[in-house]
């Protein structure tokens, strides 16, 4: 008797609806270690420039290393998750990362001679494989959610993703007894790097299960840069792409020196420094499922991203002149009570500001595009947009750590900031030109219906 053929695909059942979840839930918590290695290095600069000699310009370039590894791997990681499916590309991009962040934490010591660019050999190898894994982390939700909660889905993520950048920024205080030097909280992050890596097996092997068993949907198309669509794009795509390089080129080299602005001129505590800086993904954290809820209701899509990117505006200006000499006392909250007592009020109101941007402006941006371009050149808008963002991030985080280093900028030399800071509020105010532009446009003949509550999606 002649063995029973294999079961055809469409006659598998569809996998049931906890394991779709599970599959995010791996998914999303290799996301949390990929953002917690990003964002562990920054509590650790004032480190860095004590006790390995950095100056402002070689921390900007820890992260322009990262950018240019993004920039070098962008067309061909989509034409790899393509080929090789997204559980292999996610666990051969996880190996990658992860042996990134064990280059961060131990090719300085390794190489005394050159700490620095130890340190940005390991930040490029970790940018090969983080940005390719964020790539292939979306297109799982495309793969297991299409047509089902897919909205919801991606909040759950880039919430959970989101809170590793929370946990590192308040490292100094949540793991205090290792901030006594640059290493401990490195090898922490390796840590969470190989833990970022045993999360993307787990998903590999619930993937491998799925296709043993159930009807999977193929995800839909990554990211790809093709020239000859670049043509065919609108003026509003440009408006679009302008405001995203402006915003993420203001608040990523923000970010890197964070820790060392609020310390040196602020005067607060390292842990101080990072429970100020936290705010900023929580507030994000928080704020992007809603916003993104209220302009599915009320359209509004344009004013709402030139109101987010006006917002990123005068944070760098109060921070810079505004010196209020008043502290937040203790309130009777849980968790935010202590996380803002004792802090300057006008540093937390600026990054409040700033928190409230940087989860209004992502909420409606990335979405928008979907109505300006035709859907069969998505891809390559996409792949636009975040080449241009990263080629802007990379150069202004080099740019703020060579102004502070030709002003002399430290905790003795406070006005050598100032450069860095108008720099960001010029470049954030040029962030809210192009998104004015945008909601002119919208508002005229040539509109693509981002102002409307339902907009018409472009064939």
């Amino acid at each position: 008797m002649a063995d029973a053929a294999p079961p055809d695909m469409d006659a598998r059942p569809e996998a049931p609806r906890y394991f779709r979840w599970l599959v995010l839930l791996s998914c999303s918590l290799a996301m949390f270690g990929n953002y917690y290695v990003f964002d562990a290095l920054y509590p650790v600069t004032p480190f860095l420039q004590e006790q390995l000699g950095f100056t402002d310009q070689q921390v900007g370039l820890l992260d322009t290393a990262y950018n240019v590894a993004a920039l070098l791997t962008l067309v061909g990681g989509g034409v790899l998750i393509d080929r090789f499916g997204t559980a292999r590309s996610a666990l051969l991009f996880a190996v990658i990362g992860a042996a990134g962040t064990v280059l961060i934490a131990v090719l300085p010591a390794l190489v005394p001679a050159a700490p620095a660019l130890a340190m940005i050999a390991g930040r490029f190898v970790l940018g090969v494989g983080s940005e390719l894994f964020i790539v292939a982390a979306t297109t799982v939700v495309g793969r297991w959610f299409k047509g089902k909660e897919i909205s919801f889905a991606l909040a759950i993520q880039l919430l959970i993703a989101r809170a590793g950048s929370m946990v590192a920024d308040r490292s100094p205080g949540l793991a205090r007894s290792l901030f006594t030097g640059w290493q401990p909280p490195l090898l922490l992050a390796a840590g969470l790097g190989l833990g970022w890596l045993l999360f993307a097996v787990v998903y590999g092997a619930l993937e491998g299960r799925a296709a043993r068993r159930y009807a999977v949907k193929q995800a839909g198309a990554t990211d790809k840069l093709v020239l000859a669509d670049l043509v065919s794009f609108g003026r509003a795509y440009w408006w679009v792409v302008g405001l995203c390089v402006a915003f993420y080129a203001t608040i990523f080299p923000f970010r890197t020196f964070a820790n060392l602005y609020l310390i040196q001129v602020h005067g607060v505590s390292q842990d101080a420094a990072g429970d100020l800086k936290s705010l900023l993904p929580t507030i994000s954290m928080i704020g992007m499922p809603l916003f993104g809820l209220l302009a599915d209701i009320v359209g509004r899509r344009a004013l709402l991203m030139a109101a987010g990117s006006a917002l990123l505006v005068p944070p760098f200006l109060v921070m810079a002149y505004a010196r209020l000499g008043v502290t937040i006392p203790e309130l009777p909250l849980p968790w935010i009570g202590p996380l803002l007592a004792g802090k300057p009020l006008d540093v937390v109101l600026s990054m409040a500001m700033l928190g409230l941007s940087f989860a209004l402006v992502p909420a409606v941006l990335w979405p928008a595009v979907t109505y300006l371009v035709p859907e069969r050149r998505l891809g390559s808008a996409y792949a636009l947009m975040t080449f241009c963002q990263q080629v802007g991030w990379a150069a202004m985080s080099w740019g703020l750590g060579a102004a502070n280093d030709a002003l002399g900028a430290s905790a003795g030399n406070p006005a050598g900031w100032l450069p860095a800071m108008w720099m960001l509020a010029a470049l954030a105010g040029a962030g809210f030109v192009f998104s004015f532009l945008l909601w002119r446009e919208e508002r005229g003949p040539a509109a693509h219906g981002l102002e409307a509550v339902t907009p018409g999606h472009m064939d």
